[in-house]
């Protein structure tokens, strides 16, 4: 075969890789994964809460924020929750850094030579202040960037804004083609103390699979949730507290019975649906000559 000085051609040793996760289902290690939503949607309060998961599993963090105030920060906590918390992390400020964001990935870049940033993340807070999201030229340079990290063993988060309805991520359709992963991020109903999201998947080169997170917003602890909890509107969830109820007060009871204990006529199909569709996850069902009765799961 002929050989070319200037080209390293692939080995079969260059193949002995696996996807690594650091969230399972999630968040692939040594992969760029976009994360888009609406404004008010919570981004930010996610991205400290990877960065804080992150640190905690002694990878080196690398957030760069140029889209927070420090006044926001300072009112959620991410001074004693994360930057003074983790020696691993390093947060990176609009009003300390000294070169503009696009300036500041291609330093970054300048150093990817090998395994570099092998165990480190890097968080992008947010998309558009590193690049102009709609132009095709600006997206291009700046998406190079971030896979020539990637190469170099650096795992990448970036948040992104949605268009104005919220169906699909803002910009140039370079910033699919050249991410791995993207999620779409839909704040969900959550209990004081807590935001909770459903992270729809929108494009898959790895394993990734629609996932719920919450976070503390005392302390940025990030964990995940059933992706049927965050699903669930107000009446879905009124409904499995009520039938609970009843079934935390007997060993097992029939669906006419149940269904009258929560106030809904037994031919209720929408009450009977719902006891169908979450059979097996809150109660579970037995049927013996042809009468259903349940219990909790």
């Amino acid at each position: 075969m002929k050989q070319y000085d200037f080209m390293q051609p692939l080995t079969t040793g260059d193949f002995n890789q696996t996807t690594e996760f650091l969230i399972d289902g999630f968040l692939p290690k040594k992969l760029i994964t976009m994360i888009y939503a609406n404004g008010g949607m919570g981004k930010s309060w996610l991205g400290f809460g990877i960065a804080k998961y992150a640190a905690q599993h002694n990878m080196h963090v690398i957030y760069l924020d140029y889209d927070n105030p420090i006044s926001v920060l300072k009112d959620r906590g991410i001074e004693a929750s994360l930057i003074n918390a983790y020696h691993n992390v390093s947060y990176s400020h609009r009003s300390k850094a000294k070169l503009q964001p696009i300036e500041m990935l291609e330093a970054f870049e300048q150093m990817a030579v090998g395994n570099q940033y092998s165990n480190t993340l890097f968080i992008l807070d947010s998309l558009r202040n590193f690049c102009e999201v709609k132009s095709d030229v600006s997206a291009m340079r700046a998406s190079d960037k971030l896979m020539n990290l990637r190469e170099a063993g650096a795992t990448i988060v970036v948040l992104h804004h949605s268009t104005k309805n919220g169906s699909n991520y803002e910009g140039s359709n370079n910033l699919r083609n050249s991410i791995d992963n993207m999620f779409r991020l839909i704040q969900s109903e959550s209990p004081d103390g807590e935001i909770r999201w459903l992270l729809e998947v929108e494009k898959e080169r790895a394993a990734i699979t629609d996932t719920g997170l919450s976070i503390n917003v005392d302390d940025l602890t990030l964990t995940t949730v059933d992706v049927e909890t965050v699903q669930l509107n107000r009446e879905e969830k009124d409904f499995i507290e009520q039938v609970e109820v009843v079934l935390s007060q007997h060993d097992k009871i029939n669906k006419t019975k149940l269904l009258e204990a929560i106030g809904h006529k037994k031919d209720d199909k929408t009450a009977r649906d719902r006891l169908d569709r979450f059979d097996g996850v809150h109660w579970k069902s037995e049927k013996a000559k042809g009468i259903y009765t349940y219990s909790l799961a």
